[in-house]
């Protein structure tokens, strides 16, 4: 059997991390482990999840705060497993999402992969929200619009040679990786819910728009060397194909 590494960054998660490490510890495919970075969060999530007591979780502290993208990459890097998925410390996984997805890369010979979402709030009440995306999301389409959710994305390591993203890509820093992993490989997204995101006031996607802007610019600035102009060009595109993918990738439950 392949091994999957599930890598969690967390930071002041207490209320949703132990529904989230649940999630992971009852999918009907076991072999996996769990890597768990905290952040420095300053809330219970340290003890939250010392109360777990699988062999398969390996838990990680930052010495200061250094942001979800040091934290992916540092889990990463500690990762043994052939796969690499992604969970956040406040989402939550279907029992069968790394049964079903890891069948469909390994029968399909497939090395990067997406599944469909639904959108919950904080209180595990559905929203009404189904995120599905495009079949196949190539490099060029990834520029447009980071067409998957983090929770939803899976990859073969191997053919990536350990990939990492710039650690000071402070936000957007997933989509900053789907756009390095495209490069080698197109994505292919399965056509059913396997996940649930969570909606969160507080969360970046609910901040302000400007702020959002700026990280795109950054991103994009960081991660290719894009200059003034071109930065923004791609960042304006982006905030286009947002609205098309609500328009034609959101479905109401």
């Amino acid at each position: 059997e392949y091994l999957v590494s599930v890598i969690m960054p967390v930071f002041n998660d207490e209320r949703f991390i132990e529904e989230a490490i649940s999630s992971v510890l009852k999918q009907t495919y076991s072999n996996l482990e769990i890597i768990i970075v905290d952040d420095c969060s300053t809330d219970n999530t340290l003890n939250v999840v010392k109360r777990f007591s699988d062999s398969r979780i390996r838990f990680f502290c930052n010495k200061q705060n250094m942001g979800a993208a040091y934290s992916r990459n540092f889990a990463i890097s500690k990762a043994n497993g052939d796969y690499i998925a992604f969970l956040d410390g406040d989402d939550v996984w279907l029992e069968n999402k790394i049964e079903k997805q890891l069948s469909f890369m390994t029968q399909s010979s497939v090395f990067f992969s997406s599944c469909n979402y639904e959108v919950i709030d904080e209180n595990n009440t559905s929203k009404g929200i189904i995120v599905t995306a495009p079949k196949k999301i190539t490099h060029r389409m990834f520029l447009k619009s980071s067409y998957i959710g983090c929770l939803t994305a899976m990859y073969k390591k191997s053919v990536f040679n350990d990939l990492r993203i710039p650690d000071d890509i402070v936000k957007r820093n997933d989509y900053a990786l789907w756009l390095k992993l495209s490069e080698k490989t197109d994505c292919y997204n399965i056509p059913c819910v396997l996940a649930l995101y969570r909606k969160r006031a507080a969360s970046i996607s609910s901040g302000k728009k400007t702020a959002l802007f700026k990280h795109h610019i950054s991103l994009f600035q960081k991660l290719y060397g894009f200059g003034f102009f071109k930065s923004r060009f791609y960042s304006v595109r982006n905030v286009f194909y947002y609205f098309i993918r609500r328009l034609w990738y959101q479905k109401k439950k």
